[in-house]
Protein backbone atom coordinates (compact mmCIF):
# COMPACT_ATOMS: atom_id res chain seq x y z
CA UNK A 1 0.00 0.00 0.00
CA UNK A 2 1.51 3.42 -1.15
CA UNK A 3 1.72 6.10 1.38
CA UNK A 4 -0.69 9.01 1.12
CA UNK A 5 0.59 12.28 0.08
CA UNK A 6 -0.62 14.22 3.21
CA UNK A 7 1.18 11.39 5.48
CA UNK A 8 4.49 12.92 7.46
CA UNK A 9 7.53 12.32 5.21
CA UNK A 10 10.40 9.15 5.98
CA UNK A 11 13.37 9.83 6.94
CA UNK A 12 16.36 11.03 5.36
CA UNK A 13 17.53 7.42 4.76
CA UNK A 14 14.59 6.57 2.83
CA UNK A 15 15.41 4.19 -0.10
CA UNK A 16 15.23 5.20 -3.75
CA UNK A 17 11.91 2.49 -4.07
CA UNK A 18 10.01 4.26 -1.18
CA UNK A 19 10.65 7.93 -2.67
CA UNK A 20 9.83 6.46 -5.96
CA UNK A 21 6.61 5.56 -4.41
CA UNK A 22 5.62 8.79 -2.59
CA UNK A 23 6.35 10.66 -6.09
CA UNK A 24 3.68 8.13 -7.82
CA UNK A 25 1.43 8.79 -5.00
CA UNK A 26 1.02 12.20 -5.45
CA UNK A 27 1.07 12.04 -9.24
CA UNK A 28 -2.19 9.79 -8.82
CA UNK A 29 -3.72 12.43 -6.33
CA UNK A 30 -3.01 15.18 -9.16
CA UNK A 31 -0.25 16.89 -7.60
CA UNK A 32 1.60 17.09 -10.48
CA UNK A 33 -0.84 19.74 -11.53
CA UNK A 34 0.18 22.04 -8.28
CA UNK A 35 3.58 22.86 -9.58
CA UNK A 36 4.87 21.05 -12.83
CA UNK A 37 8.08 22.61 -13.46
CA UNK A 38 8.88 21.26 -10.11
CA UNK A 39 7.12 17.92 -10.54
CA UNK A 40 8.56 17.76 -13.31
CA UNK A 41 12.05 18.35 -11.55
CA UNK A 42 11.48 15.45 -9.36
CA UNK A 43 10.55 13.05 -11.51
CA UNK A 44 13.32 13.21 -14.21
CA UNK A 45 15.71 13.39 -10.81
CA UNK A 46 14.54 10.02 -9.61
CA UNK A 47 14.53 8.41 -12.67
CA UNK A 48 17.92 9.27 -13.25
CA UNK A 49 18.90 8.14 -9.86
CA UNK A 50 17.33 5.01 -10.94
CA UNK A 51 19.79 4.80 -13.89
CA UNK A 52 22.76 4.61 -11.50
CA UNK A 53 24.57 1.99 -9.64
CA UNK A 54 24.56 3.83 -6.30
CA UNK A 55 22.87 7.12 -6.27
CA UNK A 56 25.55 9.88 -5.06
CA UNK A 57 25.77 10.53 -1.63
CA UNK A 58 23.19 12.65 0.24
CA UNK A 59 21.26 12.83 -3.00
CA UNK A 60 18.30 10.78 -1.84
CA UNK A 61 18.35 12.70 1.51
CA UNK A 62 18.12 16.38 -0.80
CA UNK A 63 15.34 14.42 -2.88
CA UNK A 64 13.29 13.24 0.33
CA UNK A 65 13.43 17.14 1.90
CA UNK A 66 12.47 18.23 -1.67
CA UNK A 67 9.62 16.12 -1.88
CA UNK A 68 8.45 16.46 1.41
CA UNK A 69 8.44 20.46 1.07
CA UNK A 70 6.08 20.07 -2.28
CA UNK A 71 3.74 17.42 -0.30
CA UNK A 72 3.76 20.21 2.29
CA UNK A 73 3.03 23.21 -0.16
CA UNK A 74 0.47 20.55 -1.67
CA UNK A 75 -1.28 19.58 1.46
CA UNK A 76 -1.47 23.54 2.09
CA UNK A 77 -2.69 24.16 -0.92
CA UNK A 78 -5.86 21.45 -1.16
CA UNK A 79 -6.67 22.95 2.75
CA UNK A 80 -7.20 26.44 1.22
CA UNK A 81 -9.39 24.63 -1.94
CA UNK A 82 -11.26 22.92 0.64
CA UNK A 83 -11.72 26.09 2.93
CA UNK A 84 -12.95 28.31 -0.05
CA UNK A 85 -15.14 25.63 -1.71
CA UNK A 86 -13.40 25.49 -4.46
CA UNK A 87 -12.88 21.87 -4.75
CA UNK A 88 -13.12 19.56 -7.82
CA UNK A 89 -12.45 16.46 -9.85
CA UNK A 90 -10.25 17.64 -12.47
CA UNK A 91 -6.78 17.46 -11.74
CA UNK A 92 -6.07 20.06 -14.45
CA UNK A 93 -7.71 22.57 -13.43
CA UNK A 94 -6.00 22.83 -9.80
CA UNK A 95 -4.05 26.00 -10.66
CA UNK A 96 -6.84 27.88 -11.82
CA UNK A 97 -9.11 26.94 -8.52
CA UNK A 98 -6.65 27.66 -6.33
CA UNK A 99 -5.70 31.25 -7.97
CA UNK A 100 -9.68 32.22 -7.76
CA UNK A 101 -9.54 30.91 -4.36
CA UNK A 102 -6.41 33.24 -3.60
CA UNK A 103 -7.76 36.25 -4.62
CA UNK A 104 -8.68 38.75 -2.05
CA UNK A 105 -12.70 38.37 -1.26
CA UNK A 106 -12.60 42.41 -0.92
CA UNK A 107 -12.36 44.52 -3.98
CA UNK A 108 -9.01 45.44 -5.12
CA UNK A 109 -7.14 48.51 -3.80
CA UNK A 110 -6.89 50.04 -7.07
CA UNK A 111 -10.87 50.17 -7.37
CA UNK A 112 -11.06 53.45 -6.40
CA UNK A 113 -8.23 54.97 -8.47
CA UNK A 114 -9.60 53.05 -12.02
CA UNK A 115 -13.01 54.36 -10.85
CA UNK A 116 -11.66 57.58 -10.66
CA UNK A 117 -10.14 57.48 -14.14
CA UNK A 118 -13.00 56.18 -15.72
CA UNK A 119 -14.89 59.17 -14.63
CA UNK A 120 -12.65 61.58 -15.93
CA UNK A 121 -13.39 63.74 -18.61
CA UNK A 122 -11.13 63.85 -21.06
CA UNK A 123 -10.09 67.13 -22.70
CA UNK A 124 -7.44 67.57 -25.58
CA UNK A 125 -7.16 71.42 -24.68
CA UNK A 126 -3.24 71.28 -24.11
CA UNK A 127 -4.45 74.02 -21.46
CA UNK A 128 -5.74 72.04 -19.47
CA UNK A 129 -2.88 69.39 -19.28
CA UNK A 130 0.01 72.18 -18.54
CA UNK A 131 -0.05 73.87 -15.51
CA UNK A 132 1.68 76.86 -16.02
CA UNK A 133 -0.48 77.15 -19.45
CA UNK A 134 -3.89 76.48 -16.98
CA UNK A 135 -2.88 79.16 -14.97
CA UNK A 136 -2.11 82.09 -17.65
CA UNK A 137 -5.53 80.55 -19.11
CA UNK A 138 -7.76 81.67 -15.91
CA UNK A 139 -5.74 84.67 -15.20
CA UNK A 140 -6.54 85.87 -19.01
CA UNK A 141 -10.30 85.24 -18.15
CA UNK A 142 -9.88 87.11 -15.29
CA UNK A 143 -8.65 89.86 -16.28
CA UNK A 144 -11.19 90.05 -19.08
CA UNK A 145 -14.18 89.50 -16.24
CA UNK A 146 -12.74 92.62 -15.17
CA UNK A 147 -12.85 94.68 -18.27
CA UNK A 148 -16.18 93.36 -19.00
CA UNK A 149 -15.12 91.69 -21.88
CA UNK A 150 -14.93 88.16 -23.34
CA UNK A 151 -12.93 85.51 -24.60
CA UNK A 152 -13.05 85.52 -28.00
CA UNK A 153 -14.20 81.57 -29.59
CA UNK A 154 -11.93 79.39 -29.96
CA UNK A 155 -11.62 78.10 -34.06
CA UNK A 156 -13.45 74.48 -34.39
CA UNK A 157 -11.13 71.33 -34.20
CA UNK A 158 -10.54 69.63 -37.19
CA UNK A 159 -9.84 66.09 -36.80
CA UNK A 160 -8.04 63.94 -39.31
CA UNK A 161 -9.53 61.70 -41.25
CA UNK A 162 -9.12 58.18 -41.03
CA UNK A 163 -8.48 57.43 -44.49
CA UNK A 164 -5.96 60.39 -45.29
CA UNK A 165 -4.76 58.64 -41.66
CA UNK A 166 -3.83 55.37 -43.38
CA UNK A 167 -2.82 56.75 -46.30
CA UNK A 168 0.23 58.17 -44.80
CA UNK A 169 0.78 54.98 -42.38
CA UNK A 170 0.91 53.16 -45.44
CA UNK A 171 3.45 55.98 -47.79
CA UNK A 172 5.54 56.01 -44.94
CA UNK A 173 5.88 52.09 -44.54
CA UNK A 174 6.04 51.95 -48.29
CA UNK A 175 9.10 54.75 -48.34
CA UNK A 176 10.84 52.63 -45.48
CA UNK A 177 10.23 49.48 -47.50
CA UNK A 178 12.08 51.10 -50.20
CA UNK A 179 15.17 52.80 -48.70
CA UNK A 180 15.53 48.84 -47.20
CA UNK A 181 15.42 47.63 -50.89
CA UNK A 182 17.74 50.62 -52.03
CA UNK A 183 20.52 49.85 -49.20
CA UNK A 184 20.70 46.06 -50.03
CA UNK A 185 21.13 46.82 -53.94
CA UNK A 186 23.44 49.50 -53.29
CA UNK A 187 26.44 47.41 -51.68
CA UNK A 188 29.70 47.48 -53.78
CA UNK A 189 30.22 44.44 -55.21
CA UNK A 190 34.05 44.21 -54.98
CA UNK A 191 33.46 44.33 -51.35
CA UNK A 192 35.23 41.83 -48.99
CA UNK A 193 33.29 39.49 -46.21
CA UNK A 194 34.70 41.41 -43.29
CA UNK A 195 33.90 45.04 -45.08
CA UNK A 196 31.41 47.05 -42.97
CA UNK A 197 29.08 48.24 -46.09
CA UNK A 198 28.56 44.12 -46.44
CA UNK A 199 27.88 43.75 -42.97
CA UNK A 200 25.54 45.61 -42.43
CA UNK A 201 23.65 44.91 -45.59
CA UNK A 202 23.71 41.19 -44.12
CA UNK A 203 22.52 41.94 -40.63
CA UNK A 204 19.68 43.84 -42.54
CA UNK A 205 18.74 40.96 -45.12
CA UNK A 206 18.70 38.39 -41.63
CA UNK A 207 16.72 40.90 -39.91
CA UNK A 208 13.84 41.53 -42.91
CA UNK A 209 14.10 37.59 -43.13
CA UNK A 210 13.50 37.26 -39.40
CA UNK A 211 11.05 40.39 -38.83
CA UNK A 212 9.94 42.71 -41.22
CA UNK A 213 7.16 44.80 -39.19
CA UNK A 214 10.77 45.33 -36.70
CA UNK A 215 13.15 46.41 -39.81
CA UNK A 216 10.77 48.90 -40.83
CA UNK A 217 10.29 49.89 -36.69
CA UNK A 218 14.01 50.16 -36.75
CA UNK A 219 14.40 52.38 -39.41
CA UNK A 220 11.87 54.83 -38.27
CA UNK A 221 13.71 55.06 -35.35
CA UNK A 222 16.86 55.42 -37.03
CA UNK A 223 15.13 58.52 -39.10
CA UNK A 224 14.16 59.86 -36.16
CA UNK A 225 17.51 59.89 -34.58
CA UNK A 226 18.77 61.54 -37.61
CA UNK A 227 16.60 64.30 -37.18
CA UNK A 228 16.99 65.21 -34.00
CA UNK A 229 20.88 65.42 -35.08
CA UNK A 230 19.98 67.47 -37.76
CA UNK A 231 18.82 70.23 -35.22
CA UNK A 232 20.65 70.17 -32.36
CA UNK A 233 22.84 72.44 -32.22
CA UNK A 234 26.57 72.06 -33.27
CA UNK A 235 29.23 72.14 -30.77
Amino acid sequence: MRPDADSPSPSPSATLEALTERLEALQEQGGEHFDPVRFRFLASLTQRLATLPAPPAGTLSKLDNQLSEYQSAFSQAKATLDAAGEAGDDPAQFRPRLRRASQPAGPSPFAPLHRAYSLMTTDDSPEENNTLAGLLKQQEKQVLADNGASAPPLPPKQRELNALRQLRSQRQAQQARQRIDDAITQTPSDAGPLNSHRMVTRAIETLRELSPAYLEHFVNYLDTLMSLEKIAPKR
